[in-house]
């Protein structure tokens, strides 16, 4: 109970800093830019916990006729889509407080041909 307690906290966390970034003013990630950032890390943690704990239907010795064997007999999809939620907005919210702490200046890093300094 207290891990689900604490994964709740988590998501809910990175949700009200969302809310938050429409009235922070940060040069470096608005609301628009969060809710970007938090949907391509979102997908990149998805296909990366998605062959987790799969068990085919040639290793049960179940398979359905007409399927394909190495199909999994339970994807437990809606586990997955909530560890992916859960691990994404940790990963969000270590991204946006770098960004609005400034801990790393997106200044360092050029854009295009460098420009000479004077």
């Amino acid at each position: 109970m207290t891990r689900q307690r604490l994964s709740l906290a988590l998501v809910i966390a990175a949700f009200m800093v969302w809310i938050a970034l429409a009235f922070i003013a940060s040069p470096n990630i608005g609301m628009v830019s969060g809710v970007v950032v938090f949907l391509c890390a979102w997908w990149m943690v998805f296909f990366t916990v998605l062959p987790r704990q799969i068990r085919g239907q040639h290793e049960d010795g179940d398979i359905v006729p007409g399927s394909e064997p190495g199909a999994p007999t339970d994807p437990q999809i809606r586990a997955k889509l909530w560890l992916t939620t859960i691990i994404t907005a940790g990963i969000w919210l270590l991204i946006v407080a770098v960004l609005v702490f400034e801990i790393i200046q997106l200044e360092w890093f050029t854009y295009g041909p460098a420009t000479p300094q004077r």
